[in-house]
């Protein structure tokens, strides 16, 4: 069983930053913060090779790679702004690496674990099944996929989230895409499925009003 996340490992995390501009530093507090990152890094190996696919600035790979050497990290983003953060945040640990690119630019295979965090809700749904797909390519037959997204209940939950985002995405351009596609539990256990990937659902639940979902999906 993987190691519960620590909050002395969650900090060094953030500390990967303070070499960058407050608003870099800012970001990733609110991200920490915002999202249960901890509580998806227990459901990791402990051990094996991890692609965390819209990797961002790297935030979730520190954690995933600090305290955990055992494990080897590839990130991958579209984003060179974002990478070029990520590769500096990152240049102390020996187990990660990044990569500019979309999961269909991912050329290695037979991954231990497939991570994506709060990136599926900005794409339409055949490019969802798309990104699942290569996914099922990519991950080891006894791998796991785990999938964090939001869900569209509670709709007073859904309805903050969605405000949330379309500041990020379409006021602030701090996130690529240009629309949102968010769906409920039983669209994406509908994709996952069509995917060819078993899934099951946690929810997340906090004192955030944020309706985090959680997909441990494994393939088929």
């Amino acid at each position: 069983m993987p190691k519960p996340v620590s909050r002395a490992r969650a900090r060094d995390a953030l500390r990967c930053y303070r070499g960058e501009g407050p608003f870099i530093r800012l970001f990733t507090l609110a991200r920490h913060l915002l999202a249960p990152l901890d509580r998806v890094a227990a459901e990791v190996p402990a051990r094996g090779r991890i692609l965390d696919l819209g990797c961002g600035h790297g935030l979730f790979t520190n954690l995933l790679a600090l305290g955990f050497p055992e494990r080897q990290l590839l990130g991958v983003d579209p984003s060179a702004d974002k990478l070029e953060v990520a590769r500096r945040s990152s240049a102390a640990l020996p187990n990660v690496r990044y990569l500019q690119g979309r999961a269909e630019d991912v050329t290695e295979r037979d991954f231990d674990a497939i991570t994506i965090l709060d990136v599926l809700y900005l794409l339409p749904d055949e490019v969802k099944l798309s990104v699942l797909e290569r996914c099922r390519e990519l991950i080891h037959p006894a791998g796991v996929v785990l999938v964090k997204t939001n869900d569209t209940r509670p709709l007073w939950q859904y309805s903050l989230v969605r405000l949330e985002e379309q500041l990020m995405v379409k006021v602030l351009g701090l996130t690529l895409g240009g629309e949102l596609h968010f769906r409920g539990v039983p669209e994406y256990s509908a994709i996952m499925s069509a995917a060819g990937l078993e899934s099951s659902v946690v929810y997340l639940d906090s004192w955030l009003p944020i309706p985090h979902r959680l997909y441990i999906c494994r393939p088929v």
